[in-house]
């Protein structure tokens, strides 16, 4: 299914991958047209299905429509995305603008390439195991060694671990934590999710954990919960 003549969507069943390419003039009613298009595409897909997305032809400020921008990835998330991959080129700018507007509200966290033919090397190579990482951006969190408390800011998170940054404490590979944070149960409700975790990376005041013993109910749960960061974000 496509959009406009230059903006595409279409889904390739048979790999369970969505590709998205924006034109360099999209407006708001154009990314409209393009948001239902994904939304037809994706009930063909299985849960888990990938996205590429082509921004090498655009620069954000030609995408006047940022609020639709978020509603696309709100519902690629309530979808059950798996990973996601941009292309842009060698047009800096793009990144650019898209860190710094990723930075402002949650999110998920993609990969960023150069060409088409990297986008399907950088899938065809890394695994799905992992989940989609989502941005949580600034949150507070809290954790715990068998000796002592610690507190930090949530980095990213996925169903299977999260990175910490501003680290009150000096951790090492393969520390075990016990892990406190505080995330959305529904619009109003924030509630402290706990899991055990092992340190898997440590740099400087930032390090990265593992989540250990998470049964299938508790990984739904989770994503639920992340699920609702992102929805409630856009409001």
């Amino acid at each position: 299914m496509v959009g406009k003549q230059s903006s595409k969507v279409s889904a390739d069943l048979k790999r369970n991958r969505l590709y998205i390419t924006f034109s360099s003039t999209a407006k708001k009613k154009d990314l409209e047209k393009v948001y239902t298009d994904i939304r037809f595409c994706v009930a063909d897909l299985k849960p888990g299905f990938d996205v590429i997305t082509d921004l090498t032809r655009c620069t954000i400020g030609h995408l006047g429509g940022i609020s639709t921008l978020r509603k696309i990835m709100a519902f690629l998330v309530v979808n059950k995305v798996g990973r996601v991959v941009r292309i842009v080129g060698e047009m800096s700018l793009v990144l650019k603008q898209l860190l710094g507007i990723t930075a402002k509200f949650q999110g998920y966290k993609p990969r960023y390439v150069t060409t088409s033919e990297e986008a399907e090397e950088e899938l065809s190579r890394s695994s799905q195991r992992d989940g989609l990482r989502f941005l949580i951006n600034q949150r507070p969190i809290e954790y715990s060694t068998p000796k002592e408390e610690g507190k930090g800011d949530l980095v990213d998170i996925s169903i299977s671990g999260c990175s910490v940054q501003k680290s009150t404490l000096a951790l090492s590979v393969n520390e075990e934590l016990s892990m406190a944070i505080p995330l959305y149960q529904d619009s109003d409700t924030l509630t402290v999710f706990t899991m055990a975790a092992k340190v898997i990376r440590v740099e400087g005041n930032l390090f990265a954990v593992q989540f250990l013993d998470l049964d299938d109910n508790r990984k739904t749960l989770l994503y639920k919960f992340l699920t609702n960061e992102i929805q409630r974000d856009i409001g």
